[in-house]
């Protein structure tokens, strides 16, 4: 007896069919070597959910201009790793510089996974001029692939205050006006040493200053909804021998400092990591449905030595190095809205 097929089934074995051809006449036309495919190359379409701990590129970002008093202007960069754990360090030179002119311009050479916003600035002199070829191009080159940003002055990249923070994701819930009255926090910082060896401890001292913008937000509201998934208790977490980077966020009130390495051969310990806050914000634990929920936090306890954590804050951390050279630590403050870096030179022996 002949069984016809249907044409939902006919075109499914047709399609199965070609698969099978398409990968048969792979395998006979290109070579193991030849075969090996590039993830830079295969089109994100085709990967919407990958993601890599390493091996890709880095995309130098032009942030926008903003303009000075004086009539000079300031061009504003970040940039994106697109590695989740690789941090690559890529030296000023032919792999990390700018054209035309100097080639340091203040940029770093210590990156950090994902995307970081507004890293650095660069002054231009008030008579540059309107045109593309007017400008400058940062040049990063990592794991064999060259990225550009190229920043001129084309109107449409004029930026304000307000473009930085909601870029930075600060400030939000506040009024306005804060935003444009409010004056950056004024950091100064210092090493107890500036020459070390190999895994000795050296103390960071950073001094903060600031006028009494932004005003205190409210404590965030408890939790008043349960998770839709609750593990049990005794659920044993899940290993993972090498975390994802996850970037800092600054508080929501007070002053508050992280240290970063900006510049240098590798990344440093640094005690305690993340930002040191002078305010404390902590809810008690809430009951919902009969089951007591979590206390919300801000972050971790205040952690200054000195100031009113709101006009003044004093910091104090260690840091620690594993690998030999130069190194550029950079004491980033925090107002709860804008962000004012600080940097200090060591050299580790």
């Amino acid at each position: 007896m002949i069984r016809h097929l249907s044409f939902g089934e006919a075109a499914a074995r047709m399609a199965a069919a070609s698969v099978v051809f398409a990968l048969f006449v792979l395998a006979g036309a290109i070579g193991p070597a030849e075969a090996q495919v590039n993830p830079r190359d295969v089109p994100i379409v085709t990967q919407p959910q990958q993601r890599f701990d390493g091996g890709q590129d880095i995309q130098p970002i032009f942030e926008g201009w903003t303009r000075n008093d004086d009539g000079s202007y300031l061009f504003h960069f970040g940039y994106l790793n697109r590695n989740y754990r690789e941090q690559p360090a890529i030296p000023i030179g032919p792999e990390n510089h700018f054209s035309p002119g100097a080639e340091d311009r203040g940029q770093p050479t210590y990156f950090y996974p994902r995307t970081q916003r507004y890293q650095f600035t660069v002054s231009m002199p008030a008579d540059t001029g309107p045109d593309p070829e007017d400008g400058i191009v940062w040049n990063v080159t990592a794991n064999g692939s060259e990225q550009q940003a190229y920043g001129w002055l084309q109107p449409e990249w004029e930026i304000d205050e307000n473009t930085i923070t909601s870029n930075n994701r600060t400030g939000f819930g506040r009024p306005v006006e804060q935003l444009f009255e409010n004056a950056a926090p004024e950091v100064s910082v210092s090493a107890s040493a500036t020459a070390v060896g190999v895994g000795e401890a050296v103390t960071l001292t950073a001094v903060l200053s600031d006028d009494e913008l932004p005003e205190q937000m409210p404590p965030r509201r408890p939790r008043t909804r349960l998770p839709a998934l609750i593990p049990p208790d005794d659920l044993p977490k899940a290993p993972d021998n090498i975390r994802w980077y996850r970037k800092p966020s600054p508080p929501r009130n007070g002053l508050a400092l992280l240290w970063v390495v900006y510049r240098g051969p590798a990344d440093a310990d640094f005690e305690p990591s993340g930002y040191q806050r002078a305010y404390a914000e902590e809810e008690g634990d809430t009951e919902v449905d009969g089951l007591v929920t979590e206390a919300t936090s801000s972050g971790t306890p205040a952690t200054h030595i000195d100031g009113d954590g709101w006009t003044s804050a004093t910091f104090e951390a260690t840091v620690t190095f594993d690998e030999p050279g130069e190194y550029t630590l950079r004491g980033w403050a925090s107002d709860a809205m804008f962000l004012t870096p600080g940097d200090v030179t060591i050299t580790v022996r």
